[in-house]
């Protein structure tokens, strides 16, 4: 099987989640099951850079089997290129819920053309059931033309570490108890409502600080640290140092940080909304939909007053391995080559 993956990600780009995503899914079809990936990717400066020009200059086919677009917005190339068999990934239709998040005339001009494209795939992966039905609600797509294939996780690198030594190896405070949220400023990340969940969980529990990691703008406020982005090999440090992982976004597509900090062992507060409890089954009592802080607080409260069973959440992340994504986006490979080998199909 000859396959190429056109990639959103930079070459030399950071790990971000999509990143993450195109790597790991190339790495583990090349071991897991022995599919050899071609990969496009864009260069980090110039023209080609740019998404528009890399759907004319950038992202093409000759004789491959099948092309995978690993990203929503890499779909319209397929105006520019015919492309046999073409699977697309869709993370989110965020932007289709939020307009108000795109600012870029780039991005404007992306999202007009991706909705009508992605009817051009022969398949579409959702990376989560929620996705799925946002893909059918918002574009005129057909579940049946649709497949689930979660996101992974290495759980070589996320596991469970020492609280202490990895409050430590991070220079933070052995005695302090530590909130940690991952996450960028967009509209559907909600971050603004952080502040005053700190405020309030700290009407009772005076020691209490909020670390906020993540790409994006800084937090303010007297008893919040704002450490930017993190290497992927710090990561897991960063977990295990915070005794509640808060998740206040009320969009998402999957919700990798979330996964990630339930294989370190480390409770999560989050919203009953979106993908999110899809990801936790039933690891966590989530808060609802348009939970106040006063609500979060009262979540995190538990947390901190009652030892969390850590084994729950370590196992429920384990049935999300980027194994699994290999080879479940192995079969859709297959599932789309067999269709076009079918007779009626010619």
């Amino acid at each position: 099987m000859n396959v190429c993956h056109w990639n959103v990600s930079r070459k030399d780009g950071s790990m971000f989640g999509t990143a993450k995503y195109e790597a790991m899914l190339a790495n583990k079809l090349s071991s897991e099951v022995g599919v050899s990936v071609q990969r496009i990717q864009r260069p980090e400066s110039g023209i080609q850079s740019t998404m528009p020009f890399s759907w004319i200059f950038r992202y093409g086919s000759s004789d491959e089997d099948l092309i995978h677009a690993t990203f929503q917005t890499i779909a319209p190339a397929a105006y520019f290129h015919r492309a046999n068999n073409l699977v697309v990934t869709v993370h989110d239709l965020t932007p289709l819920v939020y307009p108000s998040e795109i600012r870029d005339f780039s991005l404007r001009f992306q999202w007009t053309l991706t909705p009508r494209s992605l009817e051009m795939a022969d398949n579409i992966i959702a990376i989560s059931e929620f996705t799925k039905q946002e893909i059918v609600r918002l574009t005129d797509v057909p579940a049946s033309k649709i497949n689930v294939v979660h996101q992974g996780i290495d759980h070589e690198l996320y596991r469970p570490r020492p609280m202490e030594q990895s409050k430590r190896e991070l220079g933070l405070d052995a005695d302090t108890t530590y909130l940690l949220v991952v996450s960028s400023e967009l509209e559907h990340k909600r971050i603004e409502k952080a502040t005053s969940i700190l405020e309030r969980v700290r009407e009772s529990s005076k020691d209490v600080r909020l670390i906020k990691a993540g790409y994006g703008e800084e937090m303010t406020g007297e008893h919040i640290i704002n450490i930017g982005w993190v290497d992927e090999e710090k990561m897991p440090a960063l977990y295990s140092a915070a005794d509640v992982y808060l998740h206040p976004s009320e969009y998402e597509g999957f919700g990798l940080p979330v996964l990630e900090a339930m294989a370190c062992g480390t409770p999560v507060v989050a919203r009953d909304v979106a993908s999110i409890p899809e990801i936790v089954g039933g690891c966590f009592d989530l808060v609802s939909p348009d939970a106040t802080a006063d609500e979060f607080a009262e979540a995190i409260w538990q947390y901190l007053e009652v030892e969390y069973p850590v084994h729950e959440a370590v196992e429920r992340s384990k049935e999300f391995s980027w194994a699994k994504t290999a080879v479940d986006t192995l079969n859709v490979y297959r599932e789309v080559l067999h269709r076009q080998n079918e007779p009626d199909s010619k």
